[in-house]
């Protein structure tokens, strides 16, 4: 069997690593990158943590596969009828394909977002993020500097980060004099919806303790070079970082009309066996599966269509993919988070605690368990200077 994975992310790699262990054929990874982003550490890496916790290299984590090819590519078109993947230069054929491209950026059509906020999804964007605050404290004397944070969950997280990082640099540099003010936008009435009221209550208590100002149910209407447009007022602001929006891969509309079947929010609909048609499997980001685009889930769609095509192998009958609500882990500062599983909470240092075992368990489910400590214990080592 020829299965040809497209996308470098949980759901792709955790894909590619199941099907090589049950040996199920040749496996072709396809990524756009030649590294894996751990997007649930990018708040820290953003704020002056190592690379290492964020940025895996592909090579490493298949070191022990040779069945997994990993190819960096870009892939355009699919054909599901002659079963084959399309880049500029390159085809694939296939007899299974597996497609977890992941999400991306969406501004909600917000005049100057796109060309004067920063991001935190990418490699390059987290990089210009950090030397932008580093470079900021480092090189200007302003008092009053104003940092503003769009809302959600990785808003929140990078508040609490970007609060505590500032500090460390207005110290290393002697800006004792700067006021800096990290403001966090939500749209909501409450911070992070898709959790309790108890979440949104602890998190919110704790980024106030913090100096955060917190900012509900604000939308933002306009962004330029120094001021931020909130419910049609301007505000100062320095550095904007937009972490609201996000939108299905651009691959999936780019295909004739169709191939796939969209739901109101753009995602994919897939069918019990996480099938979007003959032969082809979204899985993450873009399928419209209940709690689809976290880590958890789309590692669990990863794991469930190797075992689904192993048994298609065997030729014994397909299991049912049964969305399952898994854990949720929000760190706001140093040695504090808020985790919640199955109406059970934890928050202050027990949550924090909580949280890093998350993250080593995320890690364990992608590479040996040496690789994964020490991946792990990378978000010790702090890259402060810039």
């Amino acid at each position: 069997m020829r299965v040809v994975i497209v996308g470098g992310g949980f759901a792709g790699v955790k894909a590619a690593l199941e099907l090589s262990r049950r040996r199920v054929g040749k496996i072709t990874l396809i990524s756009n990158q030649p590294y894996f982003l751990h997007h649930a550490t990018l708040y820290a890496t953003a704020t002056g943590r190592s690379l290492a916790e964020s940025v895996l290299p592909l090579e490493n984590i298949f070191l022990n596969h040779p069945d997994v090819k990993v190819v960096t590519d870009t892939i355009s078109k699919i054909d599901t009828g002659k079963r084959v993947l399309m880049s500029a230069k390159n085809t694939y054929p296939y007899d299974e394909a597996i497609l977890a491209l992941g999400s991306v950026t969406s501004f909600f059509g917000i005049e100057g977002l796109a060309d004067h906020a920063f991001g935190v999804k990418s490699l390059q964007e987290i990089k210009k993020y950090h030397n932008h605050l580093h470079d900021r404290m480092a090189l200007t004397n302003q008092r009053d500097n104003h940092y503003v944070i769009g809302g959600g969950a990785t808003g929140v997280e990078l508040a609490g980060a970007v609060r505590e990082y500032l500090d460390s640099l207005a110290h290393l540099h002697h800006q004792h004099h700067s006021k800096n003010i990290v403001h966090l936008v939500e749209a909501a009435d409450r911070l992070v919806p898709q959790c309790s009221l108890t979440a949104s209550k602890l998190i919110h208590r704790r980024l106030e303790k913090m100096n955060v100002i917190v900012k509900l149910h604000k939308h933002v209407t306009a962004l330029d070079d120094d001021t931020i447009d909130i419910d049609g007022e301007k505000h100062r602001q320095q550095s904007a970082v937009w972490t609201s929006g996000v939108a299905n891969h651009p691959f999936f509309a780019r295909q004739p009309i169709g191939t796939f079947k969209f739901n109101a929010r753009g995602r994919i609909v897939v069918n019990d066996f996480l099938q979007a048609a003959p032969h082809v499997y979204v899985l993450g980001d873009n399928n419209a599966v209940p709690d689809s685009g976290l880590a958890w889930p789309a590692m669990r769609q990863g794991k469930f269509t190797a075992i689904n095509l192993s048994r298609q192998v065997l030729k014994k009958p397909l299991r049912r993919y049964k969305p399952s609500r898994p854990p949720v882990g929000i760190p706001v500062g140093e040695n504090w988070a808020y985790v919640e599983w199955k109406g059970v909470y934890a928050a202050g240092r027990l949550g924090a605690w909580l949280r890093r075992r998350m993250e080593l368990y995320g890690y364990r489910q992608l590479m040996p368990a040496k690789m994964a400590r020490a991946v792990w214990r990378a978000h010790d080592i702090q890259e402060i200077d810039g």
